[in-house]
């Protein structure tokens, strides 16, 4: 058995003669190519070896001269390693900045084709380690933005239906003032007293009031159809959060069942006294007084 140091000075073997001979026949090997047989103390020339010597042509009695080629180990492959370290990268940020749906779902994808690649083809990917640290980070923001949108969107319905109501209970005030303003403005022209405190021989509905054992007018439709031109249109007299009445089209088609608002009558509902209550709304206790304010109730109804 022999050891060869090649040109590019790394040592190569053992090897036997017949290996030699193929490499002696490839050009690998040449007679200057130093030599060490097993239990040699020092290297010699192939030329110097006679067994090896025997093994290069000759002409007319010379070895060949030629130079040797370069032995060289075969060159090591590089892992591909980006993928795989992408993965984590986004796994990372999904977790830290809470971009589950940004970088989770990325992460995620990413991470099972690096993973697969690593496992497939190990000599030319690499990065298990990061492709499955990209998997977790992925899969764990995302379950965690899950809890936290089971968490918070009861809170979200239930704020935005307290928007909603209190949007409507706004808007239910705004219809009241603008009913007050009516009543207010035909009380103008009639000696500020309003329509069911003036004889119907003057234009008013005095004698077509019927005041319930609740306080509140059952013809309160009389009344509204005389304040017609100040009120301008039906829509007025339904609160926006009733949905048992619907506006009438107009105030010729106008219906108990077009309006939600309960109105008072009497000889002491009038402007001059400004704190009597003039129209309530049965949905949300909101209350009109005779001087046009309107004060938030307690719902008595959702």
């Amino acid at each position: 058995m022999y050891k060869i140091i090649g040109i590019d000075g790394k040592e190569y073997g053992p090897v036997n003669l017949d290996q030699m001979r193929q490499w002696v026949a490839q050009g690998r090997i040449n007679s200057q190519t130093r030599v060490k047989a097993d239990g040699a103390s020092e290297w010699r020339t192939a030329s110097e070896v006679p067994e090896i010597a025997a093994l290069f042509p000759t002409t007319k009695g010379t070895t060949s001269q030629s130079v040797p080629p370069v032995l060289s180990a075969p060159a090591a492959t590089v892992q591909r390693k980006g993928l795989a370290v992408l993965s984590f990268v986004l796994g990372l940020s999904s977790f830290v900045l809470c971009l589950s749906a940004v970088t989770g779902i990325p992460a995620i994808i990413f991470g099972h084709i690096a993973r697969s690649r690593a496992k497939r083809l190990p000599e030319r990917y690499g990065g298990l380690g990061f492709a499955n640290a990209g998997l977790v980070l992925g899969y764990v923001s995302i379950l965690f933005s899950m809890v936290v949108l089971a968490l918070l969107l009861p809170a979200i319905s239930k704020a935005k239906h307290a928007a909603e109501q209190s949007g409507e209970r706004v808007s239910c005030q705004n219809n009241m003032r603008q009913v007050g303003l009516a009543f207010k403005v035909w009380a103008l022209e009639h000696n500020d007293r309003f329509p069911f405190n003036v004889s119907t021989n003057a234009g008013g509905t005095l004698e077509l009031c019927a005041s319930g054992n609740d306080g509140f007018d059952k013809n309160a439709l009389t009344h509204f159809l005389v304040i017609s031109n100040e009120l301008g249109t039906p829509n007025l007299l339904v609160c926006p959060e009733d949905s048992s009445k619907r506006a009438a089209s107009g105030f010729s088609d106008l219906q108990p069942a077009n309006i939600t608002y309960q109105l008072r009558t009497g000889k002491d509902v009038d402007s001059e006294n400004p704190q009597e209550v003039l129209l309530v709304c049965p949905i949300h206790g909101n209350k009109l007084f005779c001087d046009g304010n309107v004060r938030k109730g307690t719902p008595s109804r959702k």
